[in-house]
């Protein structure tokens, strides 16, 4: 049996393996993604894309011909016992980003999306393809695959990734990985039907709570998804109807409509589990293969998304020998924390509206018809908890491989995200992370804003002297304040001199951007040679 080899084999081809994919095609890693499916599901499970998600996927094309196939959500309403408690509008939220609501559509939508753009790449999925052994050692892993007629091939990699979900082949090869947890005891149904007289405000989605719970998602073209958490005394072993799904909307939504066309009807249960390292050695796992949790605020898939956008960088780095083996330790390091809070709020959040317990449900419905009105009257409260929903407040600040220069004193520090505001170049603007590339670093100089703004001779030595010792291949971008004169500037200049005010950048400042879209080191300009110590220190090898 011949070996074929690769860089990277992926496991596993749903949205947090493709994305994987991209990152890798992007930075011209060469790899072979394989899923055991022979064809794509035509059902739904995820539906929710946050902002921060959004974003990321937009350096791989423009998202907005994606997000023209969903609906977007500015907001949420709140149902007791079948009247309107509360109305959360997340709308002016999230004033740093090109994209501040959330996208609810299909996942069969957003695979096929993620498809188009790695097509656009050069390459598909290897269909009908699984891992039937996975062994590593101290140069590479093994994998012996097999396409659905039996025929078996090896592969070579030096490194594997299981993006192969919660039943992970990848993560069973590893060893001393393990994945805690246990299941949710409600019993739950789901529905994607046609909507007839529909009432209910088509930009919001609905979430009931009384003598169960019931959450209603208005998707594209009049449909919709209903999902019911059923209380304990009933039947869970009779297979759900649509007259149940109306019966529960009639009963928990005061603007329930008819529902009719069924596409899909199906009951499940939830878990929650994690794993206990995201690494053991050359195998490295993903998405539900690492982490699943309630469907609570729509953090899942888009949880799997960003892992495989902060792995894929560093598996391209230290494929081509740029950075050392420990750069790949810091996806752990970042994306487990990020995974453990997760889980353990959304277990709070699936607990407080999912309850089956008589007594707990209510108090829960008691406290809420006080509470929540006044707690989303607040715009700071309701910002505050966008921001960890919209997953634009994630941060890997407290990880080892970003940093900070000395007198930096802003808001904004390494690991944090890289906000999102628009410049200005020759007359024309376009948002500032249209210009950070998945496939590079990137150096951003900022002038400064008033009397302490660097003149252009400044920003121009600065930026010659960075690429004098540019290891990382980084591309450099000069943002001036939006009172310098236009029209004898190399850069970009800053519209209301937002950006700056995002990085706390009062004087002349730099900022390391990784591919990922955060920052990796951030100082005062005047401090760039701290830099170089940095990029010396990352390249060292241990």
């Amino acid at each position: 049996m011949n070996t074929k080899e690769t860089d990277v084999l992926i496991v596993g081809a749903g949205p947090t393996g493709l994305t994987l994919a991209l990152e890798l095609a992007v930075q011209g890693i060469s790899f072979r993604i394989i899923d055991r499916e022979p064809q794509r599901s035509d059902k739904s499970r995820a539906l929710g894309i946050q902002p921060r998600t959004l974003e990321l996927l937009n350096r791989h094309g423009d998202v907005r011909n994606f997000i023209a196939r969903g609906n977007l959500s500015s907001g949420t309403t709140f149902y007791l016992n079948g009247k309107r408690a509360a109305d959360v509008d997340i709308s002016g939220l999230a004033k740093d980003t090109a994209f501040p609501l959330m996208l609810i559509i299909s996942q069969v939508e957003t695979e096929l999306y993620l498809d188009e753009c790695l097509a656009k790449y050069g390459f598909a999925v290897e269909r009908g393809m699984e891992a039937k052994s996975i062994v590593q050692d101290s140069e590479g892993v093994t994998t012996t695959i097999s396409n659905q007629g039996g025929v078996e091939e090896t592969v070579r990699a030096k490194y594997v990734v299981g993006a192969d979900g919660a039943h992970s082949t990848v993560r069973k090869a590893a060893t001393g990985l393990t994945f805690q947890g246990a299941a949710y005891p409600q019993d739950f149904i789901l529905c994607d039907a046609s909507i007839r007289n529909a009432k209910i405000p088509w930009n919001r989605f609905s979430l009931c709570m009384g003598k169960g719970s019931l959450a209603v998602f208005p998707l594209k073209d009049g449909t919709c998804r209903v999902v019911v958490s059923r209380v304990q005394e009933s039947n869970a072993d009779v297979d759900p109807t649509l007259d149940v799904f109306q019966d529960m909307f009639n009963q928990l939504h005061p603007d329930a409509s008819e529902l009719y066309n069924p596409t899909w009807i199906t009951q499940f249960h939830l878990h929650h589990r994690s794993v206990n390292s995201y690494r053991d050695r050359r195998l490295f796992v993903a998405g539900d293969a690492a982490h699943i949790h309630s469907p609570a605020g729509a953090q899942g898939m888009n949880t799997g998304i960003q892992d495989s956008v902060n792995l894929g960088w560093k598996l391209a780095k230290v494929v081509r020998g740029e950075r050392p083996d420990s750069l790949l330790d810091s996806y752990d390091r970042e994306r487990r924390p990020i995974g453990q809070n997760l889980l353990e709020t959304s277990d709070k959040m699936f607990t407080w509206g999912c309850s089956t317990n008589p007594f707990f449900v209510a108090f829960r419905n008691l406290i809420f018809t006080w509470v929540l009105p006044w707690f989303v009257s607040s715009e700071n409260r309701r910002a505050n908890i966008y921001k960890f929903i919209s997953e634009l407040g994630i941060s890997y600040k407290d990880s080892s491989a970003v940093g900070s220069a000395p007198g930096h004193s802003g808001p904004l520090v390494g690991g944090d995200r890289v906000p999102d505001r628009k410049v200005q170049s020759a007359g024309s603007e376009r948002y500032f992370l249209e210009l950070l590339t998945p496939d590079s670093y990137h150096l951003v100089l900022l002038s400064g804003v008033g009397d302490k703004a660097a003149a252009k001779e400044t920003m121009l030595e600065a930026q010659s002297k960075f690429e004098g010792s540019n290891a990382d291949g980084a591309k450099v971008h000069m943002v001036f304040s939006e009172k310098a004169n236009a029209a004898n500037l190399p850069g970009y200049t800053d519209i209301g001199n937002r950006l700056h005010e995002d990085f706390g950048c009062s004087g002349p400042s730099y900022v390391y951007v990784r591919p990922d879209a955060y920052v990796e080191h951030i100082g005062p300009l005047s401090e760039l040679k701290e830099l170089s110590k940095w990029l010396q220190k990352c390249h060292s090898k241990p």
